[in-house]
C-alpha cells in the first residue's frame, strides 16, 4: 500500500510551495520537518532545518543573527555547501520522533547531504515503514540514501513539472481523510 507521496524535480521549481500550499489545509496537526532558506542580500547563503511543530512553516527568512539549527552553508567566496551533520542527526531525528502521533509527517527534503548522518537516515526509513502518511520531497539526486528510498514499494514519486502533480496529491490526502 502507498503511505508515502514525494515531489521531486528542478531546484527552485516549488515542491516545497506546493507542500505548502497544502498544509492549511490539513485536518490534524502536521509533524516532521523542512528546510528554511536563509537569504543574505537576496543570495541563499545557508539553509537550516525546521520542526513543524515548534516553529510555521516560512520558505525562506533573511539570515540575521545568530542561527539555530544550521543545516548547510556556505563559506565566505565558496561555491560549495557544507553540511552540519549534528543537525540532520539531533535536529532532525528529534523531529521525526515527535511527530509520530502527527497524521501527517512531512520530510521537506531530503538530499544528499545526509549521506554521513546515519541516526537520521535511520529515523527517515524508519518513519517510511511506518504505516503514518508522509508527504515530502526527494531531491532529484543520485546517492546510496535516496536510491534507498527511491527503490521502496510503498511510495510514489511525482516531478513538479507534471500539470496532474497537485490534483494527484490532493487525491492522495484525501484518500487518507487528511484534508478538511
Amino acid at each position: 500500500m502507498i503511505t508515502n507521496f514525494f515531489l521531486t524535480g528542478r531546484p527552485r521549481r516549488g515542491k516545497s510551495t506546493i507542500i505548502a500550499r497544502f498544509l492549511p489545509l490539513i485536518q490534524g496537526p502536521a509533524g516532521g520537518f523542512f528546510v528554511q532558506r536563509l537569504l543574505m542580500g537576496g543570495e541563499t547563503r545557508a539553509f537550516r532545518l525546521v520542526d513543524l511543530l515548534e516553529e510555521p512553516y516560512h520558505l525562506q527568512q533573511p539570515l540575521t543573527g545568530r542561527i539555530s539549527n544550521l543545516l548547510i552553508y556556505q563559506k565566505k567566496n565558496s561555491p560549495h555547501w557544507t553540511p552540519v551533520v549534528s543537525t540532520f542527526n539531533l535536529v532532525g531525528v528529534r523531529a521525526l520522533q515527535r511527530a509520530a502521533h502527527c497524521p501527517l509527517l512531512i520530510m521537506d527534503e531530503l538530499g544528499i547531504f545526509e549521506e554521513k548522518a546515519v541516526p537520521f537516515q535511520k529515523a527517515v526509513l524508519d518513519r517510511l515503514r511506518s504505516p503514518q502518511t508522509v508527504l515530502g520531497v526527494l531531491k532529484n539526486k543520485q546517492g546510496r540514501f535516496l536510491n534507498n528510498i527511491r527503490a521502496r514499494d510503498d511510495l510514489e514519486i511525482h516531478r513538479v513539472d507534471d500539470p496532474e502533480t497537485e490534483n494527484r496529491l490532493e487525491f492522495f490526502l484525501q484518500q487518507r481523510g487528511l484534508l478538511k
